[in-house]
């Protein structure tokens, strides 16, 4: 069978497209940040809504949600029942691809080329928008949103700036990734189409850091508001405080990276000010913090986050879960129904002082993605070594590779980490698992490398 191959939108038609789907986001917006306003029940009331419909759709449309489906009754489906459906993994999702997404004609093979051939901002027949997710290990994924619920998705990225009062005109670098391939990229290149919005600048963060500081410094009127990578925005921390970055921002946050205690030192001490963490990810959603309570405010109107244990198992609210179930209420193109996200979280449902109802992320603790596999016959989980490194004083960043006799890790550190102490961790660590630790090796690094969307890797994405 002949591959279809996505159809070019000329440039005539594109400006016209993202005009009308930016004049719509207005409208999306406002709606967005009432419902920042809504309480705990109508919050409630409008998941449930939100997911039969979306579990309708999804097994009207998709053959591998039609399987799965099959015997639940999907007209009085609740929140509740959830546990009762298999989680849906990365590797399943890429895998049933084309079986997953409700739309005849858009295939992984269709999806894959578009993303290739980017050059810039473009859509697939003229409605959908596709991206690609990597992730800290290094695994690719392809997202992909139709009209309403690109829209909706941008709109989660901006409703919460007029909350927390910041000034909405202030000058903004983004130092993520540049290209539309990536979600940062696409929003970017989207939200300053021909102007409209405030001045945003993007930068990619696989610059070299020499280049990304002299635009930074040369960016007029000058920086207000900066964004990036915890391990960059670190970097870029030092650079000021060394004096050769000049810019002054009174607001800094971070997101993709877990955001460790010398960051946030390195940013008070450059600009006297306290870094601002949100999360977000591709599969289509984010949380920001409302300058007020603990923590980050999820999208409970839009997604239904569920915290979960290595196996599972959902764990209630204030307790440290190892992985994060997603089910997007708004995207019907590709449903994901309690897709697992892998981050390692604590989550809250008790009231913010602020007075949004919106559940909150407390802290992101980690990733749990895989294990190391020994001769033998032992297995150890990456979670364990990570946040044996994470939770080491001084680390700001890192890198895990394994080898025959136990783990190579490289650590960016502020200068106070003991590196014997850290290796002598991990090889407790492998050892209760019965793994190697007869070569176990910490070194301290100028910089860990970075992914293609400038993130940096964790670790060895040959690992199982």
């Amino acid at each position: 069978m002949q591959t279809m191959l996505p159809t070019p939108t000329p440039g005539g038609i594109y400006s016209e497209l993202v005009r009308r789907q930016r004049a719509e986001l207005q409208d999306a917006y406002m709606k967005g940040v009432r419902r920042l306003r809504w309480d705990a029940a109508r919050l409630a009331a409008e998941r449930e809504r939100r997911l039969r419909e979306l579990l309708v759709h999804a097994a009207e449309h998709s053959p591998f949600w039609r399987e799965r489906l099959a015997g639940h009754d999907l007209a009085n489906f609740t929140e509740a029942d959830l546990p009762s459906l298999p989680i849906l993994t990365k590797t399943e999702m890429m895998t049933e691809f084309d079986r997953i997404l409700t739309v005849p004609g858009l295939t992984r093979a269709r999806i894959s080329e578009h993303i290739s051939s980017l050059d810039g901002d473009r859509y697939i027949d003229d409605e959908y928008r596709a991206i690609v997710s990597s992730g800290y290990a290094g695994t690719e994924a392809y997202h992909v949103y139709g009209w309403d619920s690109f829209i909706t998705f941008v709109m989660q990225g901006s409703r919460w700036t007029g909350r927390r009062g910041e000034d909405p005109a202030a000058v903004l670098a983004q130092c993520f990734s540049c290209s539309a391939r990536h979600e940062s990229g696409a929003f970017y290149a989207f939200s300053s189409f021909e102007g409209g919005g405030p001045t945003s600048h993007c930068f990619d963060a696989t610059l070299p850091l020499g280049a990304m500081v002299d635009r930074l410094n040369n960016i007029r009127p000058g920086v207000e508001a900066l964004q990036g990578w915890p391990s960059l925005i670190w970097e870029l921390a030092q650079e000021a405080r060394l004096g050769r970055l000049t810019i002054k921002p009174t607001w800094v946050s971070v997101a993709g990276e877990l955001c460790t205690e010398p960051v946030r030192e390195a940013v008070r001490s450059a600009w006297g000010i306290e870094a601002s963490e949100f999360w977000g990810c591709s599969e289509g959603t984010y949380a920001f913090p409302c300058g007020v309570g603990e923590g980050m405010h999820v999208a409970d109107d839009l997604v239904i986050l569920e915290p979960a244990d290595a196996d599972g198992n959902v764990v209630p609210y204030g307790q440290p879960a190892a992985r994060m179930l997603l089910t997007n209420l708004f995207n019907p193109v590709q449903p994901l129904i309690r897709y697992d996200l892998t981050d390692a979280v604590t989550m809250t449902d008790e009231p913010c002082p602020c007075g949004c109802a919106h559940r909150r992320i407390l802290s992101v603790n980690g990733r749990i993605d895989g294990v190391f596999k020994y001769d033998g016959g032992a297995v150890v989980p990456r979670a364990d070594l990570e946040q044996t490194v994470v939770a080491t004083p001084g680390v700001v960043n890192f890198f895990i590779d394994q080898n025959h006799g136990g783990v190579d890790v490289s650590v960016v550190t502020d200068g106070s980490t003991d590196l014997q102490q850290l290796r002598t961790e991990l090889s407790d660590v492998l050892g209760r698992h019965g793994g190697p630790s007869t070569d176990v090796d910490v070194r301290a690094v100028d910089s860990i490398k970075r992914l293609s969307r400038g993130k940096t890797r964790q670790f060895d994405t040959e690992a199982v």
